[in-house]
């Protein structure tokens, strides 16, 4: 696909998508559907906006426009997730303010309660959470290619978990989820799990950029 092209179409999805939610009317046909199937609309938040993201990582690190290896089991994945962090999200908001009205953490207040929903889900399913996507993601790419052994365990064995450590837990969890999911978790609860599906791709962005940098140099 011509660059330009495929520039326009993705950047006019994303618009689309954010367009929908300026107007009152579909943005209260959103909160609704958001309200009345939980998790089946964050899977399709996750499915759509996660798969964007690393859609746009390819094109940023290949200067083309390019499918993702294994982009509808990807996009399945990520849908599986999005149903997961909705569910997390609510019981790391809930219980952040169980807590500190039980004393036990200090401050009060919106802020404090978002900042310490996001400190105590980052530092504690974070980590989880995404050595388990790069295990699944993994385990796609060695089925493609064919790899041995294309098994979970393979994949495992696979990963570069010093990286991993080094990277997303000790960089992106302190510096970027931390300080993004205290504003996600000042956001209504029914814009939270999108807001998040945004960040994503923010994320996927900026990692896809640092490497290519580093390829360059």
């Amino acid at each position: 696909m011509n660059k330009r092209t495929g520039d326009i179409i993705w950047a006019g999805v994303l618009i689309a998508v954010s367009l929908f939610l300026l107007f009152p009317a579909s943005r209260e046909a959103f909160i609704r559907l958001t309200q009345n199937h939980y998790y089946p609309m964050s899977f399709i938040k996750f499915a759509i906006l996660a798969t964007m993201g690393e859609m746009l990582a390819v094109r940023i690190l290949n200067q083309s426009w390019q499918k993702p290896k294994g982009m509808l089991a990807k996009a399945l994945i990520w849908g599986f997730l999005g149903m997961v962090i909705a569910l997390t999200f609510g019981l790391y908001n809930g219980g952040a303010q169980a807590v500190m009205a039980a004393g036990l953490l200090p401050g009060s207040g919106a802020f404090m309660v978002a900042f310490y929903t996001s400190f105590l889900m980052n530092l504690t399913f974070g980590p989880i959470m995404m050595g388990s996507h790069r295990i699944s993601d993994t385990y796609v790419d060695r089925r493609i290619d064919r790899a041995e052994p294309a098994t979970v365990i393979g994949a495992i064995e696979a990963v570069d978990w010093v990286g991993f450590i080094k990277i997303a837990v000790l960089k992106t969890i302190p510096f970027f989820w931390i300080p993004a999911h205290t504003l996600v978790f000042l956001l209504p609860p029914e814009f939270r799990v999108l807001a998040s599906a945004y960040l994503s791709i923010v994320l996927g962005a900026m990692m896809a950029y640092i490497k290519k940098q580093g390829q360059t140099k």
